[in-house]
């Protein structure tokens, strides 16, 4: 949140001090009503701008912007007040919401998965204390992925002297009213990454961190899942007591390697959690507005390239999904995530992406490229027949 200009004045002078100690030549002072300009000579090295951003940002609470122009370069002076969103003062309450109703989602997994159909199917055990032994491994395995997603993107904030707050869990209707229990979580950047290097970072270590975690319960999940006979699993689909996946993810269909027997997997819920986190990190990976994807896309590409691109995912999605489904595959999840990216294109894309404090920084992280498009292979939604 924006202070008023006024606190901005009183530390101009030790401001325009600590520019002069770091060698930098002010040609221009531009006073508006909100912030100040200062012109100057020649653009500010990464590093250098890195340091008095945080510098200005820690000890003198103002936010730091070098941007690009036509002639000499402007250091654009913003006075900034730490504050915490509204949302944040009601977290607990959010928190225990969210505990409650994720816990009913896995309950209710819990008693599909140890139904009398499918207990006698797999000789399990389907009385109250498995269904809530299993609903709690659920719940814990499912929050402790969401969060630790969220902290990959607070380390990287940390680190990169970003503002941020969270992580708050948001509730949403359990499974049994036809949703899965939760919204996610989410953390409030409040200051802008100082280099493109540190947009593709914030970007990147969340679904990094959240794959790691899900794919962790995903091959305890897959020990835990049995394994029927087709046939078996027919007359089970034929009966209505069991529903095939439509699609699953390529990293989920390499995780089903791991097991060395043949048969159909019932899905165990701890399963479900990666089955499920995956097919959702690969909407968020989207190169669209704020999105984790777009955090990494934008590190690498100017405003107008970036806009294009989101503009033209949710008709490509909804193409791709078409295409399948005209040739007799299952595409209507692509078409689903074609007109979901459509609006979250509306919401949160339209404008594009701000970027980053310092426009002449070129940095770029080839590591959180590389990551990002294995994350983009391993999360690409795989129609089955």
């Amino acid at each position: 949140m924006y202070q008023s200009a006024n606190s901005l004045h009183q530390k101009l002078k030790d401001i325009l001090a600590l520019f002069s100690k770091a060698g930098i030549s002010v040609v221009e002072f531009r006073d508006y009503r909100n912030f100040v300009d200062l012109v100057v000579d020649k653009p500010l090295s990464s590093q250098l701008f890195k340091e008095l951003y945080n510098d200005l940002l820690n000890g003198y609470n103002v936010l730091m912007f070098q941007l690009r122009s036509d002639e000499l370069p402007v250091i654009r002076l913003v006075p900034y007040l730490k504050q915490k969103s509204r949302l944040y003062n009601y977290r607990w309450i959010l928190t225990i919401t969210s505990i409650i109703t994720v816990f009913l989602t896995g309950l209710g997994l819990s008693q599909g998965f140890h139904s009398e159909e499918i207990g006698k199917a797999i000789g399990a055990n389907t009385g109250i204390t498995a269904i809530i032994i299993d609903a709690v491994l659920y719940s814990t395995a499912f929050l402790v992925t969401l969060v630790s997603h969220e902290f990959g993107h607070l380390i990287t904030s940390r680190k990169s002297g970003i503002e941020a707050e969270g992580p708050i869990l948001l509730p949403a209707p359990p499974i049994q009213l036809g949703f899965i229990g939760t919204l996610g979580a989410v953390i409030f950047t409040k200051t802008p990454p100082p280099t493109r290097k540190d947009l593709a970072k914030l970007g990147i270590l969340g679904p990094l961190m959240g794959i790691v975690v899900a794919t962790l319960f995903g091959v305890i999940g897959l020990y835990l899942s049995p394994l029927i006979p087709l046939e078996l699993a027919q007359q089970l689909i034929e009966a209505g007591k069991i529903a095939p996946v439509g699609v699953t993810s390529l990293g989920i269909y390499l995780l089903r390697f791991l097991s060395l027997e043949s048969g159909v997997i019932i899905i165990h819920p701890i399963l479900f959690v990666a089955y499920f986190v995956y097919l959702v990190t690969f909407l968020n990976l989207l190169p669209i507005g704020q999105l984790d994807g777009g955090h990494v896309v934008r590190s690498v590409l100017s405003a107008k390239a970036f806009r294009t691109i989101s503009t033209l995912v949710p008709p490509v999605l909804v193409l791709v999904g078409s295409i399948l489904h005209l040739s007799g595959a299952n595409g209507l999840y692509f078409i689903s995530i074609g007109f979901l990216s459509l609006i979250l294109y509306f919401f949160i894309g339209k404008h594009g992406h701000p970027g980053v404090a310092n426009q002449y920084d070129d940095s770029k992280c080839i590591t959180c490229l590389l990551i990002y498009v294995i994350l983009l292979a391993l999360t690409l939604p795989i129609p089955l027949s």
